[in-house]
């Protein structure tokens, strides 16, 4: 059973890449076929986006495949939940990203607040990035959680926000290039994080990277390839 699920795993991986790879059609339409189109691209993404990942069947492939483990990827686990918060504008998930199958070792908590943009073409993800982190655990579990927070609670990072274009079967994410950077005091140095992803209806591809003004790599994956999380199951 396991070789077959490994097997499946793997014919999915290379159409996943396949379509991370492609470019897709960028021709210009009239502007209110543009913003209708993106209001049915936003409810699509925030159909398919809520759930689950996990890349285990990825961590697992390397594992048996004996790879040296500075090549292997980081088990993790992603919760995306649809939450309301009124302060906030547009539509709203609450992601919660564990580590080391420990669904307690959290390493990020956000608010991912989505509304289009018509000047991008995009429909814009802005980060709300919580203050406290500790208030916000398991709130996918805790729906009048949110009820208690207000805009005090969160701050936005500058040149961070994630714009999504779908291609096809696929929507497409992207950092504006070196936008998003912050001087940071464990490194000593001007980080630049650049960000590329990839979501369709069973998964969530990232790959992310950290250089420093000379383009060199501080953290994040840079010769490992993306990381494949595979949606496990609908948020509820």
């Amino acid at each position: 059973m396991k070789k077959l699920k490994l097997t499946s795993f793997i014919i999915f991986l290379c159409i996943v890449l396949s379509a991370y790879r492609t470019t897709g059609n960028n021709s210009k339409v009239s502007e209110p076929s543009a913003t209708v189109q993106l209001q049915q691209d936003l409810d699509t993404l925030l159909k398919w986006f809520p759930g689950e990942y996990d890349n285990h069947q990825q961590v697992y492939k390397e594992a048996i495949d004996k790879l040296p483990q500075e090549k292997r990827h980081r088990q993790t686990h992603h919760i995306f939940k649809e939450v309301h918060l009124d302060f906030i504008p547009g539509r709203k998930l609450y992601a919660q990203q564990s580590q080391h199958y420990d669904l307690n070792d959290l390493y990020r908590q956000r608010i991912y607040g989505f509304e289009i943009d018509t000047i991008e073409r995009a429909i814009r993800l802005r980060i709300y990035t919580p203050r406290d982190p500790g208030k916000l655990t398991n709130g996918h579990l805790k729906p009048k959680l949110f009820t208690t927070l207000s805009a005090e609670d969160f701050f936005l990072k500058p040149g961070c926000d994630v714009f999504w274009k779908r291609e096809g079967t696929v929507f497409k994410g992207y950092l504006k290039k070196n936008a998003c950077n912050y001087f940071s005091d464990r490194f000593g140095k001007q980080v630049y994080l650049n960000e590329t992803l990839i979501l369709s209806k069973d998964a969530l591809v990232l790959e992310d990277k950290a250089t420093d003004s000379e383009g060199k790599p501080v953290f994040g994956v840079h010769d490992k390839g993306p990381t494949v999380n595979l949606k496990e199951k609908a948020c509820q």
